[in-house]
């Protein structure tokens, strides 16, 4: 049997010490080109400031409704006030007292005494 002829003998690998500076990783995984860069900032610019156009209609369109839906509140309760009123003048001029004392002033009208109603 032959001896292995392509094996080695273990030495470890020695880093090599220069007096350069190491290059420091940027934080962005890629590079973008001069001209490239420029259009994607201004493109992110003018979608930052739509963004914020956009946000700042719906807003505004809330704060309308939301002034629109407290009128109709104030308006419900206002008309749910008058309601109550109005139900509560028609039972007062309904009641049995009020429609006695129109007949007698605007009629002449009377209740009839005792003696005077005759059934059959």
């Amino acid at each position: 049997m032959s001896p292995n002829v392509r094996v080695r003998a273990y030495r470890p690998r020695q880093l090599a010490l220069s007096k350069a500076k190491a290059r420091q990783r940027s934080w962005i995984a890629f590079r973008v080109p001069g001209e490239q860069g420029k259009m994607l900032a201004a493109m992110a610019g003018v979608a930052l400031v739509l963004g914020l156009a956009l946000t700042q209609v719906f807003h505004g369109q809330v704060v309308d409704m939301q002034a629109a839906a407290e009128q109709l509140r104030a308006r419900n309760t206002a008309i749910a006030n008058e309601n109550v009123r109005l139900l509560a003048a028609r039972a007062q001029v309904a009641s049995k007292t009020q429609i006695a004392s129109l007949a007698k002033t605007r009629l002449k009208l009377f209740e009839p005494d005792q003696g005077q109603v005759r059934r059959m």
